[in-house]
Parts: structure tokens; sequence; C-alpha cells
């Protein structure tokens, strides 16, 4: 391979070369294989965020896929439960003689009061409550790791939840 390089960059080669006790070629071929190897790792930084972006999306999705059903059958169970405690509640109310309009103000106050509970999660109730989830949260996946220090592989017979013998 023929180079053509500026008079500098011709005496700083001779230089290094000179000072690592190589010839003026093989300074030449370290260097070209340092650029190679830098350009080619800023070609791999660059693909790198995509590539991690794609496959944080995937992991979400495939949350996604397991977790959407039990929250939609919460859903309708809380959804459930309300409407049957409001008809309960209406009931006994309209039983005592309330004004079916001053029940109905009352359901809209509980629901407001509801909605805005919902976003207050800087109060110290709900990050207690965090706290302790994210503890419970902690010691299981400590016991699931203690589970899986017990195989010898880290697996199990397939289907039955026993280690492999």
């Amino acid at each position: 391979m023929t180079l053509w390089v500026k008079p500098g960059v011709k005496t700083a080669l001779a230089r290094i070369a000179h000072d690592n006790n190589v010839s003026v070629s093989e300074a030449s071929a370290k260097g070209l294989e340092v650029f190679a190897r830098a350009k080619i790792h800023d070609q791999e930084e660059t693909l790198f965020e995509p590539r991690m972006q794609a496959m944080m999306r995937r992991e979400i999705r495939s949350s996604d896929n397991r977790h959407v059903p039990f929250e939609i059958k919460n859903a309708i169970a809380s959804e459930q439960t309300r409407i049957l405690t409001a008809d309960l509640y209406k009931r006994m109310l309209l039983k005592e003689g309330i004004p079916l309009k001053e029940i109905n103000a009352k359901l809209d106050a509980a629901y407001n009061l509801a909605r805005a509970n919902i976003f207050k999660t800087k109060t110290p109730k709900f990050k207690a409550l965090l706290a302790e989830w994210k503890r419970n949260y902690e010691d299981l996946s400590a016991d699931r790791q203690d589970d899986r220090q017990d195989l010898p592989d880290g697996t199990g017979e397939a289907g039955t939840g026993k280690p492999e013998d």
C-alpha cells in the first residue's frame, strides 16, 4: 500500500517509528489500525442508541402483553364494584329520605376526590406505600435469585417446577 501524506505527518511518523524502534511502515500500519478502530467504534456507538431503543421497545411491549390482560380484569372488577357500591349507597340514602339530587352531588364529590387523590403521589402515605412495595419486590427478587442458585445450571425440570435430578 502506498500512502501520500503531508510532510508534517511523514516527519511525525518517522519520529514515532524512531522512538519505538520500528520501521516507518510498522508505525504507519499501527496508526492506520488505531484510526480504523476509532472509526469503527464511532460507527458502533452511533448505532448503539437506536439498537438499545429498539430493544427497550420490544421489552416494554412484551411486558405490556403480559400485564394488560390482568389490568383489564382489575379495571372491570373495580368498575363493577364501584357501580354496585354506588347503587347500594343510593338505595340506602333514598330509604333515609335524602333527595336524589343531593345523593348524586355526594357521588360526584366522591368521584372528584378520588380522581384528585390518584395524582397525589408526593404525599407521605403514598411514599411509604411505594417504599413498602419496593421492599417486598426486592425480597421477592432475592427469593427468586436464591431459588435459581439452588439449581446446578439455573434450570429445572420443564413444566413441573421441580429441579432436574
